[in-house]
């Protein structure tokens, strides 16, 4: 196991003895990837479909998230977006039945479907839709409009037409637009106070029955909602349970449907999944683990310095050690597989000599020192950075590791002067993933090269052709890479194990690249 070379004795037997919990992206155990065939199975309208995740509800208002990838799973159910993601990955109608860009590419048109309504009765029209994206995106009233930054107006031409403007051509529109973070609410609950960090008004194909903060939801399903497909069952209950093992004893003991599937349970996952019982579901790898570097930082400016930190890394011992080898090294933002992944970059391999020879080369200071932030408590990150720090300590760079709240953590990042060790966030289309990752100051402090933000700002263009987008993804997956944006480290899979009676595990399209286990299309067999 090579992730041995320069670390000492006692954090190696850490290192062999660690046993991986929670993780909010979590990377998977091995399995198969059946997902039940609802053509030859029937359905239980009136099942009880009961899924675990590992973190718990917190904030139920949708533009107050704070995590989206927590959020996403319990309001999904219950709040309605313009657009879906759903799976390949790729962008479906929802509340909108249609879209239009204008020809310079600065605004489009959405037509809405007509037979939408909220839980309340209020009809989903333009009025309310636009009233709720200009909640969404107002700063003062919504925690993540950050995410929708690049809308500059939300107009209604008509009772059906909802018209967003935005600052920059933006092709990326309507996958932004997916996300729970651009929810619709019911007007009648905006106007009238209601307290949505308790309760919901949204138009999904489930109410909310009860609120277990911290611990799970229940849901009932929504009588009339306009697509029967997204809510086959009668009720929902998705829990959050942190610990691996209680997670997977729950699942063992029928107690639970679904469950997230992490890198530590492989052995024992491997054992159940012999029972005809029960299977495993693994999306495509999208997500990846990185180092968040601050390329303006200084010691990190030279280009060799952050390529000789890429270097440095044994990401196979740590993948070895720590993610029972579930989760690929990766040397680029685009994962083999997605549109835009660059086969011409070559792959940083573990050569602790040439990483110091480029530190030399580049004449880096010798007190050169990462402060690395991680989330507190939160693993396998906390593993991770103890090998890092010492694989590091290796080559004669410093790291000090500062555990911080999941709250702090990316606001402390964009502060600058700083590194992060955390899952990098990927879209359903590259140039969402390119331009969230690294033209947004909160995650990536320092701009990149102009050729690089040229190249993703080209991308955004709805008026490219796919060609010319998958090039222009290509070369800035192989500038981030060459240049070394990041310190990269390894792909995550997310794999969902569940019991024979579930179906539609391959239409659960969030999970495709966010590591979300979206709910909708989820069924139950009789």
């Amino acid at each position: 196991m090579r992730i041995r070379n320069g670390v000492p004795s006692s954090i190696r037997m850490l290192i062999l003895a660690i046993t991986v919990t929670a993780v909010a992206t979590a990377c998977g155990g091995g399995g198969s990837s059946a997902s039940g065939d609802t053509a030859t199975q029937s359905i239980d309208r009136n099942a009880t479909l009961k899924m675990a995740w590992t973190l718990g509800p917190n904030n139920l208002d949708p533009h107050q998230s704070s995590n989206y990838q927590v959020d996403f799973n319990y309001l999904s159910p219950v709040y309605d977006r313009l657009t879906q993601a759903v799976s390949g990955p790729k962008i479906a109608p929802m509340l909108a039945e249609s879209w239009e860009f204008a020809p310079d590419g600065l605004s489009a048109d959405f037509k809405l479907r007509t037979d939408a309504k909220f839980h309340d009765g209020t009809p989903v029209n333009a009025a309310a839709v636009v009233q709720s994206l200009n909640r969404a995106r107002d700063p003062k009233q919504a925690r993540a409009a950050g995410s929708l930054a690049l809308i500059t107006d939300v107009q209604a031409p008509d009772a059906n037409t909802v018209r967003v403007s935005t600052s920059r051509p933006a092709a990326d529109l309507p996958s932004v637009l997916s996300s729970t973070v651009a929810a619709i609410i019911s007007p009648k609950a905006l106007d009238g106070g209601i307290d949505l960090s308790v309760e919901t008004a949204g138009s999904g194909p489930y109410v909310v029955d009860q609120v277990r903060r911290g611990d799970r939801i229940t849901y009932k399903r929504f009588d009339g909602y306009w697509d029967p497909e997204a809510q086959k069952v009668a009720n929902l209950e998705i829990a959050g349970i942190t610990d691996d093992n209680a997670r997977l004893n729950a699942f063992r003991s029928g107690q639970i449907d679904v469950m997230l599937a992490k890198a530590g349970q492989t052995d024992d996952l491997q054992t159940l999944l012999k029972q005809p019982q029960y299977d495993m579901h693994t999306y495509p790898v999208s997500n990846f683990y990185a180092i968040q570097l601050d390329i303006g930082q200084e010691g990190l400016k030279d280009p060799r310095v952050r390529q000789a930190l890429n270097y440095a890394i044994d990401r196979d011992g740590i993948n070895s050690a720590l993610l029972k080898n579930q989760c690929a090294p990766i040397s680029q933002p685009l994962a083999e597989g997605v549109d835009g992944h660059n086969t011409s970059v070559p792959a940083y391999t573990y050569d602790p000599a040439k990483a110091k020879q480029l530190l030399s080369d580049a004449k880096a200071p010798a007190d050169l020192k990462l402060r690395m932030i991680t989330v507190a408590g939160l693993s396998p990150q906390q593993e991770m950075a103890t090998a890092i720090q010492a694989q590091l300590a290796a080559v004669g760079v410093g790291v000090e590791i500062v555990p911080l709240p999941t709250a702090d953590a990316q606001v402390r990042m964009g502060e600058g002067n700083y590194a992060l060790l955390n899952p990098r966030l990927t879209f359903p289309t590259p140039a969402q993933t390119l331009q969230t990752n690294y033209l947004v100051p909160l995650r990536f402090p320092t701009a990149p090269s102009q050729e690089f933000q040229d190249a993703v700002n080209t991308s955004l263009n709805p008026n490219v052709s796919d060609a010319d987008r998958t090039a222009l993804y290509s070369k800035t997956s192989g500038i981030a890479s060459t240049d070394a944006y990041d310190v990269f480290i390894c792909g995550i899979p997310t794999q969902a194990a569940f019991t024979d009676k579930v179906v539609g595990m391959d239409k659960m399209g969030q999970a495709d690249f966010t590591g979300i286990l979206d709910v909708r299309y989820l069924g139950k067999t009789s």
